[in-house]
């Protein structure tokens, strides 16, 4: 059995919000544009905290600031869809990491949207792959929620490298080291 120790039981000083993010810079994380709703309430987000969760049942999930647009996009909808980004595709992933940008569905203006069939959200035409989930379970943690779907539908659409956000940049994957 493994005991836990908190940091404050060792006399150690709390971590900033500053040194985490110093420290996390170092794991790569695949980009992806999260996109819920439909019609004038269609949003998207570009996130870099999507993991799988679970294979059965399908499970997927990715956080977001507790006060982020898509937090009550997804709530009201009940669903969203995540897009995998392919490495050309940066300026997407900016675009949908502005705050800039406007809200709802005139931040698609001038997106290509991929003819895929979706319950909440919008599948990004050249994304590698997407996967689109149904009940959603949203649980607080901290100043973020994390965002729990049922996958009920997944797709892999083209081969390429995907894009990676890593030291603060956008990067991509280089050759395969040993199979």
């Amino acid at each position: 059995m493994t005991a836990v120790v908190h940091a404050a039981a060792v006399g150690r000083t709390a971590v900033t919000p500053q040194a985490l993010r110093t420290v996390a810079r170092c794991l790569p994380a695949c980009v992806t544009v999260v996109t819920s709703g439909q019609g004038a309430a269609l949003h998207g987000m570009t996130v870099s905290s999507f993991t799988t969760l679970s294979l059965a049942p399908p499970l997927v999930s990715f956080s977001v600031m507790d006060g982020a647009r898509i937090r009550s996009v997804v709530e009201t909808s009940g669903g969203f869809t995540v897009n995998v980004l392919g490495a050309e595709q940066a300026a997407l992933a900016r675009w949908f990491a502005s705050s800039e940008r406007p809200t709802g569905a005139a931040s698609f203006a001038g997106v290509e949207l991929a003819d895929e069939p979706v319950a909440s959200g919008a599948v990004l035409a050249g994304a590698l792959a997407y996967f689109a989930c149904g009940p959603v379970r949203l649980v607080e943690a901290g100043d973020h929620v994390i965002a729990i779907g049922t996958v009920e539908r997944c797709r892999t659409l083209r081969d390429g490298m995907p894009l990676i956000f890593e030291g603060g940049g956008f990067r991509h994957l280089g050759p395969v080291l040993e199979e």
